[in-house]
């Protein structure tokens, strides 16, 4: 065996001529003045943000003509989606996870149009002279069809735009054909919007063995670092 391989770190340092003390500094000095780009958020009180988001959550279960359900179920999700989008620096993506029907689309739906009413009240202004917002809800089997059907310019937005949702995880086909060629386009978005950190919300009712399966642990690796996941417990509204 080679004498470096049975060398600590210390001693490896020591042959730089650095200390552990410098290092250490150097580490903290590095923290202190490095400015971070501002995370995707809703700018404004908590409080407000709920009472908001639950009337707009309502708002659009009741275009369904369905009754809302003004219960702890509903109440906790939207306190835990407010939590999230209102911390300083939030995860740039909630995953909403639950049995088919319980309202994960239709909360996704109540979000998105929060941010564009947020927007046009200019509550995005934190974000840097250079941020233009814009919005785009998809399901994961349309991510698909775009590829099939070769349109490169829509699937480049795609992977561009400041807040999508992904509507319906999992629903899509593993693995896409283009003139013979096999690709997961669902895969490749997520990793792509990992890449630049956008905001991103996805539904899914599958669980997490089942998303390990269909994408493999690089892209799960992706998505337990940049989505929040909130579970949704409440029972099926279309029962």
């Amino acid at each position: 065996m080679k004498t470096s391989d049975t060398q600590s770190v210390g001693d490896v340092l020591g042959q730089f001529g650095i200390t552990e003390s410098q290092l250490t500094s150097q580490v903290a000095t590095v923290k202190a003045v490095q400015k971070l780009a501002p995370c995707f958020r809703f700018n404004i009180e908590p409080r407000e943000t709920f009472l908001q988001l639950y009337k707009l959550y309502q708002e659009e279960v009741q275009s369904r003509y369905l009754d809302f359900n003004n219960d702890t179920y509903t109440q906790d999700i939207v306190a835990k989606v407010v939590n999230h989008l209102t911390k300083p620096h939030p995860e740039s993506g909630i995953m909403l996870c639950g049995v088919p029907g319980n309202g994960k689309t239709t909360l996704a739906k109540a979000i998105l149009r929060m941010a564009r009413i947020l927007n046009s009240q200019g509550a995005f202004s934190y974000m840097g002279e250079y941020f233009r917002f814009e919005t785009r809800f998809i399901t994961a089997t349309e991510v698909c069809e775009y590829y099939k059907n070769q349109d490169d310019d829509k699937i480049i937005r795609l992977k561009e735009i400041p807040f999508l949702v992904i509507d319906d995880l999992g629903e899509e086909p593993c693995e896409v054909l283009s003139f013979g060629t096999p690709a997961h386009p669902v895969r490749r978005l997520i990793e792509k919007r990992y890449e630049t950190m956008s905001f991103t919300v996805i539904t899914t009712n599958l669980v997490s063995d089942d998303l390990f399966k269909q994408y493999g642990w690089r892209v799960m690796d992706r998505i337990q670092e940049m989505y929040h996941k909130i579970i949704h417990q409440a029972p099926s509204y279309r029962k």
